[in-house]
């Protein structure tokens, strides 16, 4: 019966294979829901956990609550919708990569709050679904692309995750930026919440001056290396790579940790006190389950169109409301596009199974993309796209939706509890202990302190994999690999992959009018460049120059 909606078997697939890859898909997604769930709730928290009074830690801790309840929302109808209607292994969730886009565009000086840019993202979602379902207009813009481009947006894509991963694990930090630390690199390692110098965390660091559970940071840091190795020694030789070097990660990491940091072998005393962050998750009087009540009675359909649409304080700071629509809605809708785009071509060239530009089932997941990002901030959560987890699935041997459809039942679970940062966090705030009880907020807020070093990895390792999948170009001719390595510069740089192409195209334009004519060549500079490749390089200008103002 499944099979013969999803056909999972005519296209080479199992039952046991679409269970698997959904449930590894499922289990890297939620980490990475966590650490996107640190980095919203901090526009609405009232500060640090040290600086805050009880009251004002007990209100923290429902933006926490609230943040991750509309999060799994969002994931599970959007992976359940795309699922059962593209019937693809491909997940929605709210990704780092938006997210910080959104983020950067928050500040006190501008007077924009988080609802203003929800605002805006819920009027581009709008022209991107009427893109979407617009007979062509999809097609251009991809063909407008230049195709160096198009084959770099993959690339672009996943170096930047693979970057932003790695600095999660905490052992390869940036400095001289306001890029904050989410995860387990700000617990102990260092005393500010930016990144520092690039360079691999000292192994001084790792001591009990910096960690009170000291060798656990340490073993979070060899889990690292212990994935690594073994994905490397598994990824030829089983069908589930991703997933087996995963789950072993964290089975290394909580083996470990619990024989040398919970059993003290001198005094044959096993203690818990490292292990309260993770029991609280799931069982204190302020783990998820207990928000509930709470976070249904202030759900709204309509705060986002009420607050999001007042830009009175923008105004007064001396902001430039039609300039602030311009850029954000053509940013956005590049960003969910190109997001999209970048996920279904390398799951394309994975799977085998559909052409990225043409069939249906594209159309479909793009429509349900679409979908999913109109409902979103209506009810004050952030934009979603389609997972780069989907990767990590479809190498692993994901066929179709089912595995979407098994993703989906993960995340309508973990609306009501915390099961999966249970087992796979792996450090905590040392601020949390087993006298919490009474301190309603308290939990909650100190959770934003949790990691996840092995997911971290594995998404590193799914970066990589995207980027090394596409570099199928000509690297002799300048008119390829120039664009192509502008767009990934691009994106790398600015933390943006809508600029990346957008760089990328105005290379393109450029090389191909400064390139020496081929004496076999009879078509004119219009016709070489194209005339859809110049309208989108006079869009992509547009683009860069109201982002710099």
């Amino acid at each position: 019966m499944l099979n013969k909606f999803f056909h999972y078997k005519d296209r080479g697939g199992t039952l046991k294979g679409e269970i698997a890859a959904g449930l590894g898909m499922f289990f890297l997604a939620v980490c990475g829901l966590f650490i996107n769930m640190q980095l919203i709730a901090k526009l609405s928290i009232s500060g640090a956990y040290t600086a805050a009074n009880t009251q004002q830690i007990a209100v923290n801790g429902e933006y926490y609550a609230q943040t991750w309840f509309l999060s799994m929302i969002i994931a599970f109808i959007g992976s359940l919708l795309i699922g059962l209607v593209a019937r693809l292994p491909l997940i929605q969730v709210s990704g780092l990569g938006i997210s910080t886009v959104l983020v950067s565009m928050i500040g006190i000086e501008t007077g924009l709050s988080y609802y203003n840019l929800l605002f805006v993202c819920f009027v581009s979602s709008i022209v991107y679904t009427v893109l979407v379902i617009t007979p062509g207009v999809k097609q251009f813009i991809f063909r407008a692309l230049p195709e160096p481009v198009r084959k770099a947006l993959p690339a672009a894509a996943g170096l930047l995750m693979s970057w932003i991963a790695i600095q999660l694990t905490g052992i390869i930090n940036l400095g001289t930026s306001n890029i904050s630390i989410y995860g387990a690199g700000s617990n102990g390692l260092l005393d500010n919440e930016n990144v520092l110098l690039s360079g691999g965390v000292a192994l001084s660091r790792y001591s009990y001056s910096s960690d009170k559970y000291h060798p656990l940071l340490l073993i979070g840091a060899i889990a690292v290396i212990f994935t690594v190795v073994l994905f490397l020694a598994v990824r030829q030789r089983v069908k589930r790579p991703y997933f087996i070097s995963f789950m072993g990660g964290t089975f290394f990491f909580l083996a470990v940790s619990i024989a040398v940091v919970c059993f003290d072998w001198n005094t044959k005393k096993f203690t818990l006190d490292s292990l309260w962050g993770r029991l609280w998750m799931v069982g204190s009087e302020d783990a998820m389950q207990t928000h509930l009540s709470a976070m249904f009675r202030s759900f709204s359909f309509t705060r986002v169109l009420t607050k999001g649409s007042d830009f009175s304080a923008y105004t007064q700071a001396g902001g430039n409301v039609v300039l602030l629509f311009a850029v954000g809605i053509l940013t956005f809708l590049l960003l969910n596009m190109y997001e999209s785009q970048a996920v279904l071509q390398t799951v394309s060239k994975e799977t085998k199974i559909f052409d990225s530009g043409e069939q249906k089932g594209v159309q479909k997941a793009l429509f349900c993309n679409a979908l999913i990002n109109i409902a979103a901030p209506l009810i004050g959560a952030a934009p979603a796209s389609i997972g780069k987890e989907s990767v990590a699935a479809v190498k692993d041997g994901a066929k179709s939706g089912l595995a979407s459809v098994v993703a989906s039942i993960g995340f309508l679970i973990s609306i009501f509890v915390w099961i999966v940062p249970f087992i796979f966090a792996t450090a905590f705030s040392y601020n949390i202990s087993f006298n919490l009880y009474g301190h309603y907020g308290t939990v909650m807020q100190l959770m934003a302190e949790t990691g996840f070093v092995v997911a971290d990895i594995m998404m590193v390792l799914v970066g990589l994999s995207m980027a090394a999948g596409c570099m199928d170009i000509s690297w002799k001719s300048i008119e390829e690999t120039a664009p192509f390595a502008m767009t990934v510069a691009g994106t790398f740089l600015l933390s943006n992959l809508a600029a990346g192409a957008a760089l990328g195209t105005i290379v393109y334009v450029l090389v191909t009018l400064t390139a020496r004519k081929n004496e076999k060549e009879s078509r004119g500079l219009i016709a070489r460049i194209g005339v859809p490749q110049l309208v989108w390089c006079a869009v992509s200008a547009a683009l860069l120059i109201m982002m710099a103002l």
